[in-house]
């Protein structure tokens, strides 16, 4: 079992901490203030020629729509997705992408909204598949107006040529694990809630069957990235996966 946590900028001791905690990998979300620059490349870089780190890269979301239907957001969207993978590429090999959402604006035609989704879904793959990364696109939370909520929309983007990261903690909200585990998946994030809001809580500290799901997803080859309000708590969540995986192991011998 490979295990990452997924953050923001992260300091150079604190890398070095993921190792010593007994993280595999660094998710590493390039959002905002967190964008690629040849600051946080160089962090991204010494996580994986000084620390041993593996690294993904969840690709920038915060005011970016790529369901937009205003065509310059659309295409400022695109550009920042674009830019993000062929700046990553030399360190990661998988890129997670959010679906977009329906504004205000899309309400009054939502077959485009969707139609531009899966357009800008296409153009994400090709740039990704150029560098050699795997384009994967993420399940959300129960938000009014998120595409990708369920698994019927996940399903019917994927036909994109992106894959699927799993998102466990999103699915509870939907009360759709069980539906979501019978799709191929290709990257997991790991966190709790009581499945209503998206909470981001420590492993265990909700309402999510953990020794079910991950019993259900004992062939999946890929990581399990934690996503944490912080390496402590990413620290307390990686105890409990590894004592439930120990726990579901010797259930099994």
């Amino acid at each position: 079992m490979r295990v990452y946590l997924s953050s923001g900028l992260l300091t150079v001791k604190q890398l070095g901490d993921l190792v010593d905690i007994g993280f595999n990998g660094w998710e590493f979300i390039a959002d905002g203030a967190k964008r690629l620059n040849s600051a946080t490349l160089s962090l991204i870089q010494h996580a994986v020629s000084s620390c041993g780190l593996e690294v993904s890269i969840h690709a920038p979301f915060s005011d970016l729509n790529i369901a937009s239907v205003n065509q310059p957001i659309w295409l400022e969207t695109l550009r920042q997705i674009k830019e993000t993978i062929a700046l990553a590429a030399e360190y990661t090999y998988i890129f997670i992408v959010h679906p977009g959402y329906i504004s205000p604006l899309a309400t009054q035609c939502l077959d485009k909204a969707v139609s531009k989704n899966n357009d800008a879904l296409r153009a994400i793959a090709q740039s990704a598949a150029e560098y050699g990364v795997k384009a994967t696109i993420e399940n959300m939370a129960n938000v009014n107006g998120f595409l990708g909520r369920l698994p019927q929309e996940i399903e019917a983007m994927t036909k994109n040529s992106v894959g699927f990261t799993f998102d466990i903690g999103h699915a509870n909200t939907t009360h759709s694990i069980e539906s979501f585990l019978e799709m191929p998946v290709d990257h997991v994030h790991l966190h709790d809630n009581h499945g209503v809001t998206d909470e981001h809580l420590v492993l265990g500290e909700g309402s999510i069957d953990w020794n079910r799901t991950l019993n259900a997803l004992r062939h999946y080859k890929g990581a399990f990235v934690i996503e944490a309000k912080n390496v402590d708590e990413g620290a307390q969540s990686l105890s409990y996966l590894k004592s439930t995986a120990s726990r579901r192991a010797a259930e099994l011998a």
